[in-house]
């Protein structure tokens, strides 16, 4: 990989100077080398360090530690970032002004230290490794401290920059360490908190929680962590109004919807499902496409998705088509050369719900449009690509096939389709033995289906 052109795009893209971001990454190169650089890393490091210094061009009194301040923006600029922190330090040293006993300082003087510290706290958050960020949410915690009952809503919100720094550790360097963290510390700020007089506070550090959660999940598999998030992510919502933070209202109920309708497929609770299609409705009613398109989409494709798997299992006609029609919208709106699989994922999805609908249609066609979307997403599942994907968009695609012969009693497509169901289990148990059960099921049915038809 050639790093300069990487960081160079990225670095125009987010107007930061391209000095500044190969400063930023120095760590990261040297420990992992250039495949250690990805382009959300980079665009995440981009923003903590746009925020930094906009944070550093507000004026404070008096002028002397503006000056520091300034002199830490243009080394920052400049990529100099220890000259940066050094200037920094001068800042607080001026603010403490010989102080001993920082609790007895006048409120204003505790304030602006405070906000210095958290300042070096970003500061240090912006070099890429886990030392850096252990340091960053440190110093966030200092910072919450001192203010104190000062400004109580300031003090949280670096109490809540110390658990964000503390989960990008494992956002940006894997482990489960930071989380572990993360989840901690944000559990000992919700104790402090009333649902009903800190209700802002109350459900950003729920949904904060919701997310460490959410990434412990991946990491580890642990079925209870996603329970956990949803319950977080319910608390939270329980006292928010949409228009006392619309951001975060949104973003909590997209988390809901998205634990309630994922909880709710894996653990065949249609309660889940409706409680997940009630959250994206709500959602996406008072919420315009042009505003955030992709967070949009992701909205109308989980309600689909929600709605598809409630539908199959009441044989709900109208659920199945609004499911269809809203895959299809998603779709519509996906560049296939960009993202391919995505693309592809959603194929495959139709593909499952033309075939449930297939059911209560008395004319194959239904069927043969199942059969051909499954094709599409074959086009991009291919099976030296993704091969656990290929053997289930195949072993889709056979169902779809055996559902077609049955309806016409045709031997030799259900004779392709058995084959077909057969390849696919082979090449899934050689990816992932956990899946062959399943597979091994739907072969039974699809063989005695396929026997009958043989049979006559």
């Amino acid at each position: 990989m050639d790093i300069v052109p990487l960081l160079a795009r990225v670095a125009g893209r987010c107007d930061v100077p391209p000095v500044a971001l190969a400063a930023m990454m120095a760590d990261r190169i040297r420990e992992a080398g250039p495949q250690g650089l990805t382009e959300p890393l980079l665009e995440r490091k981009c923003a903590d360090f746009s925020g930094l210094v906009a944070r550093l061009s507000l004026p404070v009194e008096p002028a002397e530690i503006l000056q520091f301040r300034n002199a830490a923006a243009a080394a920052l600029a400049a990529g100099r970032l220890a000259e940066a922190d050094k200037a920094l330090a001068h800042a607080e040293l001026r603010a403490i002004d010989g102080a001993t006993d920082l609790s007895v300082l006048p409120p204003e003087r505790r304030l602006l230290i405070a906000e210095n510290r958290a300042d070096r706290a970003a500061l240090s958050f912006l070099r890429t490794r886990p030392e850096a960020y252990q340091e960053a949410a440190a110093r966030y915690g200092e910072a919450s401290a001192l203010i104190g009952r000062v400004d109580t809503q300031r003090s949280r919100a670096a109490a809540l920059d110390q658990a964000r720094s503390l989960a990008r550790i494992s956002e940006d360097f894997g482990g489960r360490e930071g989380y572990d963290g993360a989840v901690a510390a944000l559990r000992r700020l919700l104790e402090q908190l009333s649902a009903l007089s800190d209700t802002v506070a109350y459900a950003t550090a729920q949904d904060a929680v919701a997310a460490a959660l959410e990434g412990l999940f991946k990491l580890t598999g642990e079925g209870k962590l996603r329970e956990q998030a949803l319950q977080h992510s319910r608390a939270g919502l329980e006292y928010l109004r949409p228009e006392e933070v619309p951001a975060l209202w949104r973003t909590l109920k997209l988390r809901f919807g998205r634990l309630a309708a994922t909880l709710g497929i894996v653990q065949k609770d249609d309660n889940l499902l409706e409680e997940a299609i009630a959250s994206y409705a709500g959602l996406l009613s008072s919420w315009q496409r042009q505003d955030d398109e992709p967070r949009w989409l992701e909205a109308e494709h989980m309600i689909s998705r929600a709605r598809a798997t409630l539908g199959k299992r009441r044989i709900d006609l109208a659920l199945l088509e609004r499911a269809f029609n809203g895959l299809n919208r998603v779709s519509n709106a996906i560049d296939r050369s960009r993202e391919p699989l995505r693309w592809a994922e959603l194929q495959d999805q139709m593909g499952g719900v033309l075939a449930s609908m297939g059911d209560r249609y008395s004319e194959p066609v239904v069927l043969e449009e199942a059969i051909t979307a499954f094709s599409q997403a074959l086009e991009e599942r291919r099976r030296d690509r993704v091969p656990l994907d290929w053997a289930r968009s195949r072993a889709n695609q056979a169902d779809a096939m055996l559902q077609l012969a049955r309806r016409t009693k045709n031997r030799d497509l259900a004779q392709r389709a058995l084959s077909q169901l057969v390849e696919a289990a082979e090449a899934a148990r050689q990816v992932d033995p956990r899946v062959t059960a399943d597979f091994q099921a739907r072969l039974a049915e699809a063989g005695a289906i396929a026997q009958r038809l043989v049979d006559g």
